[in-house]
């Protein structure tokens, strides 16, 4: 049974609950779980990048002793404009972020769990919030078939791995220097109209990217952008991870996580 789920609501515009799809744990078992994030209508919460301004949301998760987690997932973000024409990456609507947990050999029948997940809201107005989730897996009863419903849709919802021959890539610019920036131009050749092209950089604490502009037209998107490698990294970044953003007028929105080479 939850033991905890919504809490801090009318502070930080936003409900969290946790989610599990494990309905009994067996040695060497993988299941998934994580969090389930509910803004207010008008309020968003932030991806991993947050964009030029906000704050990355973090899961941290309290494990029994044995049981190995694996990465976070993050479900495709959407670009939004805030006050002074500032861009954030985030989500506005119901969010899961979870991960896969590998059970370990001579595990019991159950497990006591504690996810702590952390969040800036916004709208007009930024607020901090969090929440202490805790739980008894496995789930029993209506708690685990709504996680078993958000985590299936979670999972469509994920950046796919890169596929060749999706698109041809290619960048002029560079290299990155070890201290300040270059603009870089990062071609994407189709095989044919893509419909509309996002481009949501993920620089991870080595790099920054700033000014990002992407245009499309046919067959061909042009993406501008500023980039520099921070000082404060402990090894020069090689690449920059990005996810790559079609959406069509029949098919919604799909992404493919892309690495682009920056020496």
């Amino acid at each position: 049974m939850v033991m905890a789920t919504a809490v801090m609501a009318e502070e930080s515009h936003v409900k969290a609950s946790l989610v599990a799809d494990v309905y009994e744990l067996r040695a060497g078992q993988t299941f998934h779980l994580g969090v389930l994030l509910e803004p207010e209508a008008g309020w968003h919460v932030y991806w991993r990048n947050p964009g030029e301004a906000g704050l990355a949301t973090e899961v941290l998760f309290d494990l029994p002793e044995g049981f190995v987690l694996g990465e976070l997932g993050w479900p495709v973000p959407v670009e939004f404009e805030q006050p002074g024409g500032i861009i954030g990456y985030g989500y506005e609507d119901p969010v899961v972020l979870a991960a896969e947990v590998t059970a370990p050999h001579g595990v019991p029948s159950s497990a006591p769990v504690n996810v702590t997940v952390s969040w800036l809201a916004c709208k007009d107005v930024c607020v901090l919030g969090s929440s202490e989730l805790k739980a008894e897996l496995p789930l029993r009863g209506a708690g685990l078939e709504v996680s078993r419903k958000v985590l299936a849709t979670w999972m469509k919802s994920l950046p796919l791995p890169d596929k060749p021959g999706l698109f041809g890539l290619s960048v002029t610019g560079g290299p990155v220097p070890a201290s300040g920036s270059v603009d870089l131009v990062v071609w994407l050749n189709w095989a044919g109209p893509p419909g509309v092209v996002e481009f949501f950089p993920d620089p991870g604490p080595g790099l920054k990217v700033e000014d990002l502009r992407t245009r499309t037209r046919g067959a061909l998107t042009r993406i501008d952008f500023s980039i520099s490698r921070l000082k404060t990294s402990s090894a020069p970044a090689k690449s920059l991870r990005a996810l790559v953003v079609t959406e069509k007028p029949v098919g919604g929105r799909s992404a493919v996580i892309s690495h682009i080479n920056l020496d």
